[in-house]
């Protein structure tokens, strides 16, 4: 077995390469390595055991099915082995007791996991509601039975879309049921895949659990109303849902007329946080916080930039060009986020998000030449630990904005886009004209700037100087 490598091509890894590229210590892989048969004596040369790209192959799908795609891409020029890459994972979940503002308990099937997609996440289930906690047990061992038969795996690969019920074939017209119109309505629609995805998850876990098969032509103002009547609170995606296909039903004339807009929905009662721009002494504090740190580059580009975060998560360092000590440009080509294929880069929001930032800090750029030169992957600019993939956005904002800003006593609320509306102030309050400033944003106009967020950073004594002498 050929345990040597060229300059092109890979024939085996060490265990210090597969740590590197698991991002796992080399004693937790060692122990499960050796668990799992691999620490043998075909596979030993001198001190150190090296394993064949097939066999880190069937490792890596075992064990570590998200790593799975990057290490074919990266060895194997992207051929997959269907045969070990989708696992069957193991678990039972829970059964969830709810009580709903009716008075009615229902039990609910949470989180049983049933197969690992393409990307090497584990899909899990979410049930209707059962009247009985016999009967989701009943439902949750034979599920359980065909998941351990390769039943929901087959499926995954040989039909290619988890949710059957969206591709049944369905009666048209009144007589096909309101979840039914919905799911079809969802899947055929032009949406972003994340938005689509959110849109067909409440209507399997909400219209569905509640109106389960009941006719468009049964459908009433009434039986909507005590839809909306379950929530204490304005879910606005759920009430989106409702408005987007009861204006379709009614555009088709399944429906006497368009009953959302005879609802009454609920005051919301849950906490605002309204974005609010950091002043100048309050963004210098939080920068100077970065000063030296590996993610400093990204922070920089954030607040100078105004990136929006699936932006900077996008983003590769070809798309900086460094034109000298003082100049540069960010190319804006893509965003990052759900596409058909997992996590992937994506066309950005809107035909004017493709736009050429410039940056004429000399500091910036210097620490981004650092940036660039100390990338572990040198493809992504905000790249995650192991350098394969970007920075995941929820844990950024949250370890790196909210859990900071707390700590240096700034009392707004922190985001990766409150530095962006940071930014966008800072250009209203140096007079920016608004068309510059829409295109440096990336929007379509200047209404969104003016709406949203033109709140420029001032103080008591500019307010003053508005008014003053106004006709003199």
């Amino acid at each position: 077995m050929a345990m040597k490598t060229s300059n092109k091509t890979t024939t085996a890894l060490s265990i210090q390469e597969l740590s590197e590229f698991l991002n796992v210590s080399v004693q937790t892989l060692r122990k499960r390595l050796r668990d799992q048969g691999y620490l043998i004596s075909k596979n030993k040369v001198g001190n150190c055991y090296y394993f064949t790209l097939s066999d880190c192959e069937t490792f890596i799908a075992n064990n570590y099915g998200i790593f799975y795609n990057d290490f074919v891409n990266r060895y194997s020029n992207g051929k997959r082995n269907e045969s070990i890459m989708y696992q069957i994972p193991s678990g039972k979940g829970i059964i969830s007791k709810e009580t709903q503002r009716s008075g009615k308990t229902y039990y609910y099937i949470r989180n049983l996991p049933l197969y690992c997609d393409d990307q090497g996440s584990i899909i899990k289930f979410r049930s209707k509601g059962f009247t009985s906690k016999e009967e989701a047990e009943a439902e949750r061992k034979r599920m359980i039975m065909d998941r351990d038969n390769g039943v929901y795996k087959y499926y995954f690969i040989e039909v290619g879309h988890v949710q059957q019920s969206s591709k049944k074939k369905v009666p048209n017209g009144a007589n096909q049921s309101y979840y039914d119109f919905c799911i079809n309505y969802f899947t055929k629609a032009t949406y972003a895949e994340a938005t689509r995805k959110l849109y067909l998850d409440i209507t399997e876990n909400r219209i569905k659990s509640f109106f389960g098969t009941t006719p468009i032509s049964d459908l009433s103002k009434a039986s909507l109303q005590q839809f909306v009547d379950q929530y204490t609170t304005n879910i606005r995606k759920t009430f989106i849902v409702l408005s987007l296909t009861l204006k379709k039903l009614y555009s088709l004339d399944l429906i006497p007329t368009n009953f959302y807009d005879a609802l009454i929905k609920p005051v919301s009662t849950a906490p605002k946080h309204p974005k609010k721009a950091l002043t100048v002494n309050e963004t210098r504090c939080f920068l100077d916080y970065y000063k030296g740190h590996h993610l400093e580059h990204c922070m920089l580009l954030l607040f100078q930039c105004g990136l929006r975060i699936g932006e900077l998560q996008a983003l590769h360092w070809d798309e900086i060009e460094i034109i000298d000590d003082c100049k540069a440009k960010v190319h804006v080509n893509s965003s990052w986020g759900e596409t058909q294929h997992g996590m992937n880069r994506k066309t950005p929001k809107t035909h004017s998000s493709k736009r050429v930032i410039p940056i004429s800090s000399s500091y910036t750029i210097s620490v981004l030449k650092h940036a660039r030169a100390t990338s572990k992957g040198k493809l992504w600019v905000a790249e995650n630990e192991t350098g394969l993939r970007p920075i995941d956005k929820h844990n950024f904002s949250k370890r790196y904005f909210t859990k900071v800003g707390k700590e240096l006593g700034i009392e707004k609320h922190l985001s990766s886009h409150v530095a962006r509306h940071t930014f966008i102030s800072n250009l209203v309050q140096h007079n920016v004209p608004y068309t510059e400033i829409a295109k440096l944003a990336g929007h379509d106009s200047t209404a969104m700037i003016i709406k949203v967020y033109a709140h420029a950073i001032q103080n008591e004594d500019q307010t003053f100087n508005y008014v003053s002498n106004l006709y003199t």
